[in-house]
């Protein structure tokens, strides 16, 4: 019968245990710092993309400020938004026929004259004067 040694079989030194101690705390330690360390970095690259989104926002009401600055595009806006013309242009509005509703009954139409009992130019006059007394309009700062 072979003699088992008793070297082979090795039991577990204190200094062993000792290290097997603080390895453990040391890992114990450093999982929430690095736990923590992850939590920023998806704070801060969350915080990047609403910066560079931020930065398109501003670029963009930069360029429409631009476009509102050159005369061209105030007119071209007052005249597509508005419907404002020019002098001597004539002004065409084009309906869908499609998306009226069907007209079953046609409206009694009146082939009576009716008069108004108004000066056009009183009330030119008197919205004048009633803007010239009106109060100034307050700024706000």
């Amino acid at each position: 019968m072979p003699q088992t040694n008793s070297s082979a079989r090795r039991r577990p030194t204190g200094g062993s245990i000792l290290l097997l101690i603080v390895l453990v705390v040391s890992v114990a330690m450093i999982v929430p710092t690095i736990q923590q360390l992850i939590t920023q970095r998806q704070h801060i690259t969350e915080l990047e993309s609403q910066i560079e989104e931020s930065k398109q926002q501003i670029e963009q009401v930069n360029d429409e400020v631009d476009r509102w600055e050159d005369p061209a595009y105030i007119r071209a806006q007052a005249r597509g938004r508005l419907l404002f013309v020019e002098p001597g242009d004539t002004t065409y509005v084009v309906i869908d026929d499609e998306s009226l509703p069907a007209v079953e009954d046609e409206p009694d139409v009146s082939s009576d004259l009716h008069e108004t009992n108004t000066d056009s130019t009183e009330l030119f006059l008197d919205s004048l004067i009633r803007a010239n007394d009106a109060d100034a309009p307050q700024e706000t700062p």
